[in-house]
């Protein structure tokens, strides 16, 4: 549909995939709900195995990841680029400010990432069993349409004759799509 709405109408089109457009805001939907999905489950299966799923927890926390860089959390609470390095030595800023979000931005990755690492068998493990159900299929193509979305994202924007954020956009939002059936399929397992 968003395809059709660029050949009639690329300003239209243009305008739903501007940044912060409606587009974007469906994407954030999409993957806050799949968030929430597979989030259930890793609390449901954490409380039945007494054990924290490394796998699920990777997909839990790389959805909340997208939801934030979507809606650019940091920029509506600090009024910057918390990610960037210019955001660390800013003397403008208040050094708590600064290691409350050193603490969120590189601790919490650290800390998954670590947990990750010493659980690797199970989590490679679980990973191939998501890959054998359909759902485990639809979240693997989702997630590498997003990477390949974001590897390319500067040359999809000078496309000639395409609205700039059309293609980019629209990549992310079957990837959304992607991850929100994934979720809703892995919950009705």
């Amino acid at each position: 549909m968003l395809l059709g709405i660029a050949l009639v109408a690329p300003a239209l089109a243009g305008r739903l995939t501007a940044e912060n457009g409606v587009v974007e805001w469906m994407q954030v939907l999409l993957e806050g709900g799949a968030a929430a999905l597979f989030g259930r489950e890793l609390v449901r299966n954490t409380r039945e195995t007494r054990r924290v799923s490394p796998f699920d927890l990777v997909v839990v926390a790389s959805l909340i990841g997208l939801v934030i860089g979507e809606v650019d959390l940091d920029r509506i609470l600090f009024g910057t680029k918390v990610i960037a390095t210019r955001f660390f030595v800013n003397g403008r800023v208040a050094i708590g400010w600064r290691a409350l979000a050193a603490l969120i931005v590189v601790g919490v990755p650290a800390a998954i990432g670590l947990f990750v690492v010493v659980r690797a068998q199970v989590f490679w493990r679980e990973g191939w069993a998501a890959i054998v159900q359909p759902w485990g299929r639809v979240l693997a193509a989702s997630v590498g349409l997003a990477v390949l979305t974001e590897l390319f994202e500067k040359p999809l924007g000078h496309v000639p004759s395409v609205p700039r954020f059309l293609l980019e956009e629209l990549l992310e939002l079957v990837a959304a799509i992607g991850f929100f059936v994934s979720g809703v399929a892995r919950a009705r397992r």
